[in-house]
């Protein structure tokens, strides 16, 4: 009878003190991804589901060690702030904030870019074509804006302009999914040749091949990913990767990670948040030319509430760079590869691999000076443009000096704003080619 008084006591006490912790923790927590406008009530429901599944569980900890004649232990560290956690406190994420061997540089001319910051909210953006309906929304907490793919669709840009045979692709991603037991909807991203049919045609809405095409495929799993690799001729694989179970894919949830594809002629590599995935000697056919990017997302039992894909910041450029060619022989490099956050000085950390090359020519011909030149596009007020690049090389300047040794010596800053444009600020393409830092041989 003792037993079973005190055997519900611990119960009773366990039981308030998870209940206080989940309801500071539900309260504290913001939600990651929710879309501006949804009804509150369906985000309260996955809340109370949450917190559901989380006091079943501490429940069943708290019998468990009772059973075992251990009660006051885990009741103390239930009780314990910061002890009790939901299902979902293990995945964590946490922002990467250094790629530190990543060795991705974009192409030096850039052919298409949309970050959706002139589009309508609830609209494909203008010139995509969709299987079904992909829209713009923003999301909370994670700035600008978003194409929310729709399940069982696919979507193209609207892009028109063949990549050659070097380019590279960018592109921001997030995946937020409620996991309820069932298989998420997979996700495809990859390249087309649309050879004699129209970028964006209707007929590569059903299956987007083309004449030769490749893509990478996600499966997410609740604690890991399928991915595999896989190429094609048109109807006829080309290159197929096994299978790859990858924890990694666990971290990418509920956040943006950077996605950089890289093709020089047959060769082939792609990058997630620095991560190098695949780097395929033979992973593109010769025939054709590249010039459409598409997303595929499967179908799924999920309702589309649960299901969040979001695509933002799309880049394609063409060319491969040569960096101490260029400023050996040319006397100045720019690029549009070094990121910033906006309206910022802060560099973003997929700017790495270009970062990298300029320090290693640096590092190879010791007798080097460079200026290093911000630039910016013409949204904005021109004094603050011009403050904004000259902030920008200096923060430039510090990386390849605190990071990759560099004497401070060999290197001054300069901020030019918007003064020197290379391409018209009215589109998002020529915006994206003016936002760059120049280093010039001194």
């Amino acid at each position: 009878m003792k037993n079973s008084m005190f055997r519900g006591l611990v119960v009773s006490v366990a039981w308030i003190s998870m209940l206080a912790n989940i309801s500071m923790e539900a309260s504290a927590q913001s939600i990651l991804k929710k879309i501006k406008g949804r009804v509150e009530n369906a985000t309260t429901q996955k809340v109370l589901e949450q917190t559901d599944r989380a006091v079943n569980k501490g429940m069943d900890k708290v019998l468990e060690s009772a059973e075992k004649g251990n009660p006051k232990k885990e009741t103390e560290e239930s009780a314990e702030p910061g002890k009790m956690k939901n299902e979902n406190e293990e995945n964590a994420r946490k922002p990467i904030s250094s790629f530190s061997k990543y060795d991705f540089i974009p192409g030096d001319t850039v052919l298409y870019a949309n970050d959706f910051s002139t589009e309508a909210l609830g609209e494909l953006p203008a010139g995509w074509n969709s299987s079904r309906s992909s829209v713009i929304v923003s999301l909370e907490n994670i700035p600008g804006k978003w194409l929310r793919l729709a399940q069982n669709s696919v979507s193209l840009t609207d892009n028109e302009k063949l990549l050659g045979s070097d380019f590279t692709v960018e592109f921001d991603l997030v995946m937020d999914i409620d996991f309820k037991g069932w298989l998420p909807p997979s996700l495809q991203f990859g390249l087309l040749a649309s050879g004699t049919e129209s970028s964006s045609s209707n007929k590569l809405l059903v299956d987007p091949k083309g004449i030769k095409s490749f893509y990478m495929e996600v499966s997410p799993l609740s604690d890991a990913g399928n991915i595999i690799l896989e190429s094609h001729i048109g109807y006829i694989r080309h290159f197929h990767s096994p299978p790859d179970r990858n924890t990694i894919v666990k971290s990418w949830y509920g956040r943006p990670v950077h996605v950089a594809i890289q093709g020089q002629r047959e060769r082939l590599r792609i990058w997630v948040d620095g991560e190098k995935l695949f780097d395929v000697p033979k992973g593109i056919a010769k025939e054709g030319t590249m010039n459409q990017l598409f997303f595929r997302l499967g179908s799924s039992p999920y309702k589309d509430d649960q299901i969040g894909v979001f695509i933002g910041d799309v880049k394609i450029a063409k060319g491969a760079v040569d960096t101490r060619r260029r400023l050996l022989e040319e006397g100045r490099f720019a690029t549009t590869g070094i990121l910033f956050e906006t309206a910022s000085a802060s560099i973003k950390p997929e700017s790495a691999g270009v970062l990298r090359s300029i320090a290693s020519v640096l590092e190879q011909d010791p007798a080097i000076s460079l200026n290093v030149v911000g630039h910016t596009d013409g949204i904005g007020d021109e004094g603050s443009n011009l403050s904004l690049s000259t902030r920008r090389a200096e923060a430039v300047k510090d990386w390849l000096v605190n990071k990759a040794g560099v004497s401070n010596e060999r290197l001054k800053t300069e901020g030019k704003g918007e003064t020197e444009p290379v391409s018209e600020n009215s589109t998002a393409s020529g915006r994206a080619q003016n936002r760059r830092v120049e280093f010039i041989k001194t």
